[in-house]
């Protein structure tokens, strides 16, 4: 491409020092462009003059062909284009790293031509009126008013812990002696799955994280027993980080849903996301 600008160049202008100025190179590029050109084609596109630089009849023939090729490309960069949509999007920090970004990939391929900007937070609370989002993925019941909440997946708990640890459980009522993980201050899902599992009285022993992915990591770590949804946690447990040792699932009120408001200028392509989203749980 540069060696036929150059060659237009030289040919328009008669002239190296011209065509150079131009194209703002040196005399010494433009003149081994147009050498590289004669070599390729096995053909003497100038005749070097005292008076400068004249077109050979094989240099006239390159020139029509040159002309026109660099008009079309110069018109195809410069036509119009259609205007990329993009979404904003806010989502929960374990999930945006243990379940979206393994499938953001496959999600931006079925999202032809719309841009995904994403961002994390802790909270759970759907809110816009002071925010750019123009949706977000929220733990939650469903239920908000004045916003639309499409339903990605139900949330399904069980307890989950290190292989050393699972050793000695065999039923629930062997964790009567672990800590159990908490991944924020409230202990309602672990008081749910324990009424619906165990006669027992809940362990005594706990220990309280801000985050699931916290929470997660310190049963990794040998620390206790976290309670958690396993389809966020595919990593861990396929690498034998982590194991279920029972077979027992809690699905409480609570699921992960896809947020918008409902009057949301942009809801045809948030549903899309949303049937995006649904083809990969």
């Amino acid at each position: 491409m540069m060696g036929l600008q150059a060659f237009v160049a030289v040919a328009s202008l008669g002239s190296l020092t011209r065509a150079a100025r131009q194209l703002c190179r040196t005399q010494g590029a433009v003149s081994r462009q147009i050498q590289q050109l004669e070599q390729h084609y096995q053909m003497m596109l100038f005749y070097r003059t005292p008076s400068g630089m004249s077109m050979s009849p094989d240099g006239e023939a390159l020139y029509a062909l040159a002309t026109h090729l660099l008009g079309s490309l110069s018109a195809f960069s410069s036509r119009p284009r259609e205007p990329q949509t993009s979404i904003r999007l806010r989502l929960p920090s374990t999930f945006a790293l243990r379940w979206f970004l393994p499938r953001l990939d496959a999600i931006q391929q079925c999202l032809s031509g719309t841009h995904l900007e994403i961002s994390t937070a802790v909270s759970d609370t759907p809110e816009f009126s002071n925010t750019e989002f123009d949706a977000m993925i929220v733990r939650g019941n469903g239920q908000w008013d004045g916003l639309h909440a499409e339903l990605l997946f139900p949330e399904q708990l069980t307890p989950m812990c290190s292989p050393a640890l699972a050793i000695d459980l065999h039923s629930p009522a062997e964790m009567e002696t672990c800590r159990l993980i908490h991944a924020n201050a409230s202990r309602d899902e672990w008081q749910a799955w324990w009424r619906q599992f165990s006669t027992d009285s809940l362990p005594g022993q706990h220990l309280v994280f801000d985050s699931l992915e916290v929470a997660t990591s310190a049963a990794v770590q040998g620390y206790g027993v976290v309670l958690g949804d396993p389809r966020l946690f595919q990593s861990q447990l396929s690498h034998g980080e982590l194991v279920m040792p029972f077979p027992q699932f809690h699905s409480g009120e609570h699921g992960y849903y896809l947020v918008m408001p409902a009057q949301s200028d942009d809801l045809m392509n948030l549903r899309v996301l949303a049937e995006t989203l649904h083809s990969l749980v």
